[in-house]
């Protein structure tokens, strides 16, 4: 759609343009046969308009981005009065009938191929507020799915019946481990009701959160050691998008063998000030079929990270036939 409406704009501007710049050659020249003659001066012309334009367009512009205010005025005055120089003196070599080159022969079309120059500019500027603000409104209804989502993973009937199930088995053998257990549910509710719906959480609330839901995701097997989580956390206070992590410790769970000797399920979270990385790796069932690497949940978080995090993270998937791994990086500088 953004694509469409800058396709739109550009030949909305040129047309214009190509309009106005024949009423005035129309008026100051002998008339319609006069601009047939002189088709080399106006294309030559049109040509000096579009290399000014999409100079400011594609390239100038980014200082105003930068906020180099200075360098951007600066920078339009040498661009267009050197441009025009150029110009003028290219024009006047293919062009016998040019007039000698004089002050006033060079400044009206520098000040032309200045207002020019800065209609790019505007032009850019307002491409950038419209991608602005389509990006804000999509964000919004992101976030509005993400809540959906997180309300979904709240009730989510498979994993709330094995967790009762096996806390129901460790009343009798084992009341304290199944009351241990109930308080860890809780907290996972509480977390999912409360903290998961603002914007940014802790890092080491989120890192928590994803523990207790290891805690009770191993209480089903024979050896939990086939599981590792491992954390190391420069700065706990670091804030990040809320149950960024989620899919992948719910898929290793979902997709893990849990036959081979050796621990199949690996969780390694590290974050610095300026960095966070997670890497999920488990060994894969070999009577399954083969493991999509964009299911759903997958999908929605590439969708998510390009909204929270655009050109500032690295999604790493990888699957050898026997192993599954995931991979992201988040710069959080």
């Amino acid at each position: 759609m953004i694509r469409a409406i800058k396709i739109i704009l550009h030949l909305f501007y040129w047309v214009v343009f190509c309009l106005f710049s024949g009423l005035v050659g129309y008026q100051l020249s002998g008339g319609f046969e006069e601009i047939v003659r002189e088709w080399v001066s106006y294309l030559f012309n049109l040509g000096w308009a579009v290399l000014a334009f999409y100079a400011f367009y594609f390239c100038f512009y980014r200082l105003i981005e930068k906020q180099r205010y200075l360098s951007y005025i600066l920078v339009s005055v040498l661009f267009t009065v050197g441009l025009s120089v150029v110009l003028i003196l290219m024009y006047s070599w293919v062009s016998p009938n040019h007039p000698a080159i004089t002050l006033d022969v060079i400044l009206p079309p520098t000040a032309g191929t200045l207002i020019i120059c800065q209609t790019g500019s505007l032009l850019r500027g307002f491409v950038r507020w419209f991608e602005d603000l389509q990006h804000k409104q999509e964000l919004k209804q992101m976030l509005l799915r993400n809540e959906l989502d997180m309300l979904n993973a709240q009730l989510n009937p498979h994993f709330l019946f094995n967790t009762l199930n096996n806390i129901d088995a460790l009343i009798r053998s084992n009341p304290e481990k199944a009351s241990e257990s109930l308080i860890t549910l809780s907290e996972i509710m509480r977390y999912m009701l409360y903290d998961a719906k603002k914007p940014l959480v802790r890092l080491g609330d989120e890192v928590a959160h994803y523990q207790n839901i290891i805690r009770l995701q191993t209480m089903r097997l024979k050896d939990p050691s086939k599981v590792t989580f491992r954390v190391e956390m420069e700065d706990p206070s670091v804030e990040v998008a809320p149950l960024l992590l989620l899919p992948f410790i719910e898929n290793v769970f979902r997709h893990a063998s849990f036959e081979a000797p050796d621990a199949v399920v690996d969780i390694h979270v590290q974050s610095s000030s300026n960095h966070l990385v997670c890497r999920c790796t488990n060994a894969i069932k070999k009577a399954s079929p083969p493991r999509s690497e964009e299911g759903i949940g997958l999908t929605n978080l590439k969708r998510r990270l390009e909204l929270l995090y655009p050109d500032t993270h690295k999604l790493i998937i990888s699957n050898d036939g026997s192993h599954y791994s995931v991979q992201l990086i988040i710069d959080l500088a």
